[in-house]
């Protein structure tokens, strides 16, 4: 576990503030000691089906005077790990532990990513990591961390062969701290996470509508307190920026800064009294900004540049045609990379500029491309975010190039949040960063979009992937993720049988509560699987519900949960989830009494309505801060389980998001969230249990 930076996150209770409490214990299951689950996968293992004691090691560094910050860090890292496996290094031991520069070769397509290749042989004399350079060494401690394991008093080292190298230059997730301001602290605890995982870019998203986060001494007014619509005077120092940046620096994370402009500059233009960005002063002060701001960092630690060019859609956010081409100098000038996004804006004939594609967008052809279409962390909810980050293949390829640079993935929490804290409950910030890390470190064979909203049909090879991507992913949550917010659960052993879509009052036993397996004129769907359930997926993806007659407005879902004793859980519930990004096309809180706007979704367990949540929330919009919308961020519903099973029934309406959400969870006291123990669901009720 992590000893610097802890955090300990606890449901909401939004009566009071997050608690911070002791770590969580270990999960009971045990973990393989001669094959403990690694994420992301390396590009090759191989396993000797060995577990290998260590008590006391004889280490060896080499000497990184080039890198004295990373290698202050690898050495410090290296240190921690002893520590928390209860190793002692000793020049007596008979054991190594070795890091050493050497040549580790990758294929010729991979060519640029070299610095944070390694190879890693794990036996019985200890451990060796070969590198090119620093970064690479440092991505191989990463996974020799996942290789060891301590349990039952002992640590032990998985034997193995590792040749591995990343399949994309830049993988890396995005922050907006704009909208809602973050402190360093808890940034800095996400950097933690995202480099134990071989993240190794964070997208720093630092102005917006609602404020300028970074000080500047050119222009102090953008600090002025009346510019700020959230969070009033909350920004960022030069000094703690730049500290900031050597932080992830030293963990192998480069800062990409970002000054969206000219859209969302409803601060900027206040802060310097300019009414319309067409002003010579808009783009002289932009000017003086950029060139300040590439002044603070040295280009070796910061050679990227974000100049945002989205959404200038308002009339006060028009620009002439000289204002793009005058950022795009200062920053060159500064020799720094320019990134823009696509669809944003873009100066005919340059091919220079690094596009981003956001939604739904296609890079432009021949231009350097970094991908985060579709899949945005504040649409994502904490029961399917895995499948997207599981078959979503990065800029569409198999792996990089000099054009397809990798993939970020964004946060965009538009709506406000009183505690940040909360900003990391709303959506699964931590757990679908370390999930998207193996699809830019490894790479992703083939794109599915099929899959991207719904765990494949149990028994395919594609199910068969996704059960194991899943069940390394919650590994990382037991073994190292105590007492942070990481929102993952095991989801692909979910069954439900769907009915519909049908008319309200269509299926007369089913509004009575008469679970049959067959109805007059009305059939089950086969088994689907999952926690939550896309009957029709709000961006057009894939879902399980392919026809929508008009007027055909409900689905019917239907599962039973085996439980081996009478008792009392907590559970996660919902329906059309509201997004961190605010509400779209009639999304509303719900009035008291109901599950969701749509008063007709409904769920019951042996026959028994489960009421919802008291909603805190009288007001709707973007400014009137989220509470307990969101399932992850509230205090989870209490369901009673009998012995034996326990058919549950699911009434859900069309929406924007049509979809349901529904998994037993069990709290620990200090807020982290695991499976129940011992439930198993069945789309039709089973004589007896496995």
């Amino acid at each position: 576990m992590m000893t610097h930076n802890r955090f300990h996150f606890k449901l909401l209770t939004l009566a009071l503030p997050i608690a911070l409490l002791p770590c969580a214990l270990m999960a009971k299951g045990k973990v393989a000691e001669a094959k403990p689950a690694l994420l992301p996968l390396p590009q090759s293992v191989e396993w000797h089906d060995q577990a290998i004691q260590l008590s006391t090691v004889n280490v060896t560094l080499p000497k990184l005077r080039d890198t004295p910050i990373k290698a202050a860090r690898l050495k410090r890292e290296l240190q921690e790990l002893l520590q928390e496996n209860h190793i002692t290094p000793s020049a007596d031991a008979k054991q190594n532990i070795i890091l050493k520069l050497g040549k580790v070769d990758v294929p010729r397509q991979w060519v640029g990513q070299e610095k944070e290749a390694y190879s890693l042989i794990a036996e019985q004399r200890g451990a060796v990591i070969t590198a090119n350079a620093v970064e690479g060494l440092y991505c191989g401690l990463q996974t020799l961390r996942q290789l060891m394991v301590r349990q039952d008093g002992k640590t032990t080292l998985a034997a193995c062969n590792i040749h591995d190298y990343p399949a994309f230059k830049i993988r890396g997730f995005m922050h907006d701290v704009g909208r809602n301001f973050q402190s360093l602290e808890q940034l800095r605890m996400q950097i933690d996470v995202a480099s134990r995982y071989k993240i190794n870019t964070f997208h720093f998203h630092i102005t917006e509508y609602h404020g300028w986060r970074l000080e500047s001494k050119v222009f102090p007014e953008l600090q002025r307190i009346d510019t700020f619509t959230r969070k009033p005077g909350k920004y960022y120092t030069q000094k703690e920026f730049v500290e900031f940046v050597d932080y992830c620096w030293a963990r192998g994370i480069t800062v990409i800064p970002e000054f969206d402009t000219p859209g969302h500059s409803d601060a900027f233009r206040k802060a310097l009294g300019i009414k319309n960005m067409k002003d010579p002063k808009a783009k002289e002060a932009m000017v003086k900004l950029f060139d300040e701001l590439c002044s603070l960092v040295p280009k070796e630690k910061m050679p990227y540049i974000h100049v945002g060019t989205d959404e200038a859609s308002r009339p006060a956010e028009r620009v002439n045609a000289d204002y793009l081409p005058a950022l795009h100098q200062v920053i060159h000038k500064n020799g720094r990379d320019v990134i823009g996004w696509v669809h944003g804006m873009h100066i005919k004939g340059d091919t220079k500029q690094i596009q981003q594609t956001w939604a739904s967008s296609k890079p432009l052809p021949e231009l350097r491309h970094i991908d985060s279409r579709s899949n945005y962390l504040n649409y994502l909810q904490a029961l399917n975010f895995a499948t997207r980050m599981h078959f979503q293949q990065p800029c569409r390829v198999p792996h990089g190039d000099e054009t397809n640079l990798g993939g970020i993935l964004c946060y965009w929490p538009d709506t406000k949040v009183d505690d940040e804290k909360q900003a990391l409950l709303n959506s699964p910030v931590l757990s679908t960063v370390v999930a998207y890390s193996e699809a830019v470190w490894k790479g992703v064979k083939k794109d599915h979009p099929e899959y991207w909203c719904k765990i494949p049909p149990r028994n395919s090879e594609a199910f068969k992937t996704y059960a194991d991507f899943e069940t390394r992913l919650l590994q990382q949550r037991d073994r190292f993720m105590a007492g942070k917010p990481f929102l993952a659960l095991r989801t692909y052993d979910v069954n439900w049988r769907l009915l519909g879509p049908v008319a309200e009052d269509e299926v007369a036993e089913l509004e009575k509560g008469v679970i049959k397996d067959h109805y007059p004129d009305h059939a089950w769907s086969t088994s689907v699987q999952g926690a939550a359930i896309h009957l029709r997926h709000f961006f057009k993806f894939p879902s399980h519900i392919q026809n929508f007659p008009k007027g055909k407005n409900i689905v019917w879902a239907n599962t039973f949960i085996y439980s081996p004793k009478d008792q009392t859980v907590d559970a996660w519930i919902d329906f059309n989830t509201i997004a961190a990004s605010g509400y779209k096309r009639g999304e509303r809180i719900p009035e008291q009494g109901n599950w969701d706007g749509n008063p007709a979704c409904n769920l019951w367990i042996n026959g028994k309505r489960i009421d919802p949540p008291v909603w805190q929330s009288k007001h709707q919009g973007m400014e009137h801060a989220l509470t307990n919308e969101i399932y992850s961020a509230r205090p989870p519903s209490k369901i009673t389980l009998k012995k034996g099973w326990n058919p549950v029934l699911v009434k859900a309406a069309n929406s924007y998001k049509w979809c349901f959400a529904f998994l037993p969870i069990h709290v620990h006291p200090n807020g982290d969230i695991r499976e129940v123990e011992g439930l198993i669901f069945s789309p039709t009720k089973q004589k007896k249990q496995r």
